[in-house]
């Protein structure tokens, strides 16, 4: 503890370089305090490699839930940013290698009370010279906090290969959806029946699969429509059918009864069959269908799984 305590003191002495002065923040040497600065947290919705940098912050690399699955680096300085600026990622041998250029992975933006952002692309640039036992130093200007010195947090290589490794694997476990994917469902049926067709099963499964993981998710409403029928009794006992069906699949699934409501067919919007023009095969698109809604609690929403993931810093490194 005395000589990581040492590092931290001497990795933040204001430097010369050149007209400017620089401020470091960086792992210490010791490989057993430098392991425990890499760490992750795994879930179903989002997978985060972490990364403590001793002194200032840390940095979160992370990769969401959905049909794209998209990452981001969004970084966490105890202080904050106070005025706007831009950060520049560089890879470059450790301070233990010699030799060896300097390459500028990209650079983002900086804006005065937001964490600096990074999306896919560079995000992954950055984990890649990491996983190459590159470090990844991340300079920008201060002039409120630091008189205009360079502050410079670095990401070290060391003990990053085994929780990279877990990062990696935890994204083949996340859900091929997310919330947006989800939230209004629409299916099919079977012609004359309440069987789903086989591609609606498989969607309900990934919907099922979703509210599980998402505790927010507090009432589903089921709209189950049938015109297929000769005429309209039947076709609201078929459209009855088809609503208890799904609430059946539910339940069977763990979900809790309570939160499910269907909604009635109302028999004066049904036309009779004849009314409409064609078969009722020409119809089925529209007629053996069901409509999922589901909604959250916004008390309990996790606001950072529905952001936007914009690749901020895409086209600014070296080519």
């Amino acid at each position: 503890m005395r000589f990581y305590k040492r590092f931290i003191l001497l990795t933040c002495i204001i430097l010369p370089l050149g007209a400017m002065a620089q401020i470091r923040y960086s792992a210490p040497l010791d490989g057993e305090i430098s392991k425990k600065l890499w760490s992750t947290q795994d879930s179903k919705l989002v997978c985060r490699l972490i990364h403590d940098i001793p002194g200032f912050g840390h940095a979160d690399f992370k990769t969401y839930a959905g049909r794209e699955r998209k990452s981001s680096l969004e970084i966490y300085p105890k202080l904050g940013i106070n005025q706007p600026s831009s950060m520049r990622f560089i890879a470059t041998k450790p301070e233990w290698q010699s030799g060896g250029r300097e390459e500028l992975l990209g650079k983002v933006d900086l804006y005065n009370g937001f964490n600096p952002y990074a999306g896919a692309t560079l995000s992954w640039k950055i984990l890649s010279a990491l996983n190459d036992g590159k470090q990844v130093l991340m300079p920008y200007t201060d002039e409120k906090r630091a008189a205009g010195q360079n502050i410079i947090p670095t990401l070290s290589p060391l003990g990053f290969k085994k929780p990279y490794d877990s990062y990696l694997n935890c994204q083949q476990n996340l859900l091929k959806v997310n919330y947006n994917d989800v939230q209004m469902l629409p299916l099919a049926f079977l012609f004359r029946t309440s069987e789903l067709t086989k591609n609606s099963q498989e969607r309900l499964k990934s919907q099922i699969e979703y509210i599980k993981q998402d505790a927010s998710v507090k009432k589903i409403t089921i709209k189950a429509y049938a015109y297929e029928m000769p005429n309209r009794a039947e076709n609201i006992k078929v459209a009855e059918e088809r609503g208890l069906a799904i609430k059946a699949i539910y339940t069977e699934a763990g979900i809790k009864e309570e939160i499910i409501d269907i909604e009635k067919f109302n028999s004066l919007t049904l036309p009779r069959a004849a009314e409409t023009e064609g078969t009722p095969e020409d119809h089925s698109i529209t007629s053996r269908s069901a409509l999922i809604l589901l909604e959250r609690d916004s008390s309990l929403i996790d606001r950072e799984l529905d952001a936007n993931v914009p690749d901020v810093g895409a086209e600014t490194g070296e080519y």
